[in-house]
């Protein structure tokens, strides 16, 4: 029990630092425009989607129990997110050089 606990707290402890970094980049990123390189946000969304399925692809294996696939679901949706918000920045917001 305490196990899941702790899980539980890691998980929600890693998607809420995630959210509040891409936050603080994507106000960054948006007074300063100019320094962001090339078509940087296409290239993390897409590389955030395929670490996505990457992490999904373990944990539907079911090979994973307990933190490990706690772990994994949290570091899925940490992924998620932050694909999210790079294709927000590229795709609607249009930061790129």
């Amino acid at each position: 029990m305490n196990e899941i606990k702790i899980s539980v707290i890691w998980f929600f402890l890693i998607n809420a630092v995630t959210f509040l970094f891409w936050i603080f980049v994507g106000r960054w990123s948006m007074h300063n425009r100019r320094k962001i390189p090339g078509r940087l946000f296409e290239y993390l969304f897409f590389l955030f989607l395929f670490f996505a399925s990457y992490y999904l692809t373990w944990s539907s294996s079911g090979i994973l129990e307990g933190m490990k696939l706690f772990s994994r679901l949290a570091l899925m949706f940490s992924c998620i997110i932050s694909a999210i918000f790079t294709g927000y920045l590229y795709y609607i917001k249009k930061i790129y050089n």
